[in-house]
């Protein structure tokens, strides 16, 4: 088992958050452009 350092695990939590930040702003984004699609039948 490898011993991580502070700073590796702090930087470790700050990569997961990004890529769950990444992954919200996704969805919504798809979610967006599906209501747009259903509203107005175009795309953005």
């Amino acid at each position: 088992m490898k011993i991580l350092d502070r700073k590796d695990v702090i930087n470790r939590r700050q990569d997961e958050r990004l890529i769950i930040v990444e992954t919200a702003i996704h969805h919504v984004s798809c979610l967006n452009r599906k209501v747009l699609t259903l509203i107005y039948g175009f795309c953005i």
